[in-house]
C-alpha cells in the first residue's frame, strides 16, 4: 500500500495545471479542488496536463471539457465564473448585476468549494467515461449531440450523487433534462422512465446510451436539428 500511495502522489505531482487568466484571484483555492477531483475519479496518472480557462464575463454556471479521444493525457476545461460561488450568490448577482457590465467583486471568502467541486467532478467524469468505456460525442451526428449529452449528464450526476459527492440534485438535473429534451417526440411517454433508468445506472456502454436516445426519437418524426440550447455541463471531445 505504501508503494501505491507513493505512486499516486507522484502522479498528482506530475499533473500540470495552467490557468487563463493566470492571475485569477481564486486560483490557489480552486486548483486544490481540481486536483482532489482528478484523484477522486481515478484520473491521477491518466491526465497530465489541464488547461483551465475562466470566463470572467459569464456569471452563470456553464462549464465544459474538451479532450482528444485518442489521447487522454491532456484536456481543456472552461468554467463560467459562477461555478466558484454558491447558487444563492449567483442569484444575488443576477439581481444586483443583471443590468451592469463587468465582474462582481470576487474574494476568497466568497469561494464555494462544493460548487466548484460539483463542476470539476462532472466535467472530468465525461473524460473518465471515454477513458474507461469509450463514451464520447465524436461519432454522434451533430444534430443529436445536445440530446445525447444530456442523457450522459443524467447518468454522470446519478453516479456522483450515489457516491455522496458534490453534484446536481435529482430535481435540478431533472429540470435541465426536461428543458433540453421535451421537444423530442417520445419525451412525453418515455422521458420520465428513461430519466429514472439513467439516474440509477452504474455501467453503460455507448450503444446503450444511444439506444435511449433512439427510443425517445421513436415517438414520432421531427427535425433533429431543432433550435439548440446551451446547457450547463457540456463536454466536447475531439477526434
Amino acid at each position: 500500500m505504501k508503494g501505491t500511495r507513493q505512486g499516486d502522489a507522484a502522479s498528482e505531482r506530475s499533473l500540470r495545471v495552467r490557468w487563463n487568466p493566470p492571475e485569477f484571484s481564486l486560483r490557489a483555492l480552486a486548483e486544490a479542488i481540481l486536483r482532489d477531483s482528478v484523484r477522486e475519479l481515478g484520473l491521477a496518472g491518466v491526465v497530465h496536463d489541464l488547461h483551465v480557462t475562466i470566463d470572467l464575463g459569464n456569471r452563470d454556471d456553464h462549464a465544459y471539457i474538451e479532450w482528444n479521444t485518442h489521447d487522454h493525457r491532456a484536456a481543456r476545461l472552461s468554467f463560467a465564473v459562477g461555478n466558484f460561488v454558491t447558487r444563492d450568490r449567483r442569484r444575488a448577482w443576477a439581481r444586483t448585476w443583471g443590468r451592469r457590465g463587468g465582474l462582481p467583486p470576487l474574494s476568497p471568502r466568497q469561494f464555494s468549494p462544493r460548487s466548484f467541486a460539483e463542476a470539476c467532478l462532472h466535467e472530468l467524469s465525461h473524460l473518465r467515461d471515454d477513458h474507461e468505456a469509450g463514451v464520447d460525442l465524436s461519432s454522434c451526428p451533430e444534430e443529436d449531440r445536445e440530446a445525447f449529452n444530456e442523457l450522459w449528464n443524467v447518468w454522470i450526476d446519478g453516479r456522483l450523487h450515489r457516491r455522496g459527492l458534490p453534484s446536481m440534485t435529482r430535481g435540478e438535473r431533472r429540470r435541465v433534462y426536461a428543458r433540453t429534451l421535451r421537444h423530442i417526440p417520445g419525451y412525453a411517454t418515455r422521458g420520465e422512465r428513461i430519466f429514472r433508468a439513467l439516474w440509477s445506472a452504474d455501467h453503460l456502454r455507448p450503444a446503450e446510451l444511444r439506444a435511449y436516445l433512439d427510443e425517445l426519437y421513436a415517438g414520432g418524426s421531427t427535425a433533429r436539428g431543432a433550435a439548440r440550447r446551451r446547457t450547463p455541463r457540456t463536454p466536447r471531445s475531439e477526434p
